[in-house]
């Protein structure tokens, strides 16, 4: 991203690395969290505004869409196919671990989730681009902190993170960097976001027991009856949602504009790591890398994957890692529409024919979760 004097605002990119690098952190020590009261806290603090953040930085480079600025198919098209692909190799990486082979084409709990929902969003904002920011901003807000009481909105098609996170890539769409930048450099904004973060590190370690409840929500994906508080509803989604703003603001505030050598050019390549990186978990796990890492006792075994999510991040975020996916990008870039359109929904027609015996049992079972 360039300033009015071309300048690059390096913060982004370091930002986006940090990111990526809590994400990949987040998902090596998240089967490890009964283990280990640490390793809880630091997770749910981790999840608390990582995808956020990701999501924000999603809508906050997105160009503005206009009837000049039109959507893309191509770049939908790559999203989606890159969210199969991202199925089909995790597929592959978990059968090494001893899994049967199975894709779930109409949602699921894995990462591929991001690539599809962002797809969603763009769509979205597209469709939208006439309709005053405020409004969209509020009625998104309003369907994200209700959606959780219908428990038929969930991962089927992505349906609950796409309503939950789209408010919060719209607040990313309707800003600029610019006007992010001139928020950040208050020092009344600095001194709450930081106090606010700093409180809010040490109740996930002093409070863990309450603060954990509120897993099931930062995900996106569960609806309220799902998670373990009672009498959860949109007031609770509202906690969650000025949580992850104040910390991601925190972000904002205190990552330097300035260039990191070698970090700061990792940061382009952050779709890459996430890409990546949880099959290459999966496959260090049927190694049983993991299994000797534990063996070592804590808490020697704590810093050592703490450690190896960092290194990890790091070296996925090569140049070499993002190659693959850029030849994809430039493969689909060069398709007519009406074969961007086969890319989208030709996936979704295998998957329809994969399990065209189970179509009236789970049909059913969508109209009796509808109906209840």
């Amino acid at each position: 991203m360039a300033t009015n004097n071309q300048s690059r605002i390096y913060k982004f990119d370091n930002i986006k690395l940090l990111t990526i690098i809590l994400v990949v952190v987040g998902h090596v020590i998240e089967p490890y969290v009964d283990k280990s009261d640490m390793f809880k806290s630091l997770f749910i603090f981790i999840y608390s505004f990582h995808m956020p953040l990701f999501v924000f930085l999603s809508g906050l480079f997105q160009k503005r869409f206009s009837d000049e600025n039109k959507l893309k198919i191509n770049k939908i098209a790559f999203y989606v196919a890159l969210g199969f692909l991202l199925k089909l190799i995790n597929a592959l990486a978990k059968m090494a671990c001893g899994n049967p082979f199975s894709i779930n084409f109409f949602g699921g709990a894995s990462i591929d989730w991001y690539l599809f929902v962002l797809s969603m969003f763009m769509v979205t904002a597209y469709l939208c681009r006439k309709i005053h920011p405020a409004i969209m901003l509020s009625v998104a807000t309003v369907i994200g902190s209700v959606s959780g009481y219908v428990d038929a909105i969930d991962d089927t098609l992505y349906l609950s993170r796409f309503l939950v996170f789209l408010p919060i890539y719209l607040l990313g769409y309707y800003m600029t960097p610019q006007l992010l930048i001139k928020i950040e450099k208050n020092y009344v904004v600095k001194a709450i976001s930081g106090l606010s973060m700093l409180t809010y590190f040490v109740l996930c370690f002093r409070n863990l027991d309450i603060i954990y409840k509120l897993r099931r929500l930062f995900t996106g994906k569960n609806p309220f009856s799902s998670v373990p508080i009672d009498g959860c509803g949109f007031e609770h989604r509202l906690l969650c949602y000025g949580i992850s703003i104040v910390l991601c603001m925190a972000v904002f505030c205190f990552i330097p504009n300035i260039r990191v050598p070698i970090l700061s050019n990792m940061g382009a390549n952050t779709l890459a790591v996430y890409f990546w990186h949880r099959p290459v978990l999966y496959l260090f796990s049927a190694a049983g890398f993991f299994d000797m890492v534990l063996a070592l006792g804590d808490p020697l075994y704590k810093i050592i994957l703490l450690s190896f999510g960092v290194i990890l991040a790091l070296l996925l975020s090569l140049s070499i890692f993002m190659k693959p996916l850029s030849l994809l990008s430039s493969l689909i870039n060069k398709l007519k529409p009406l074969w961007c359109y086969v890319v989208i929904f030709a996936p979704f027609a295998i998957g329809l024919l994969t399990m065209a015996k189970e179509l009236p049992s789970y049909f059913s079972y969508l109209l009796k979760k509808i109906t209840n």
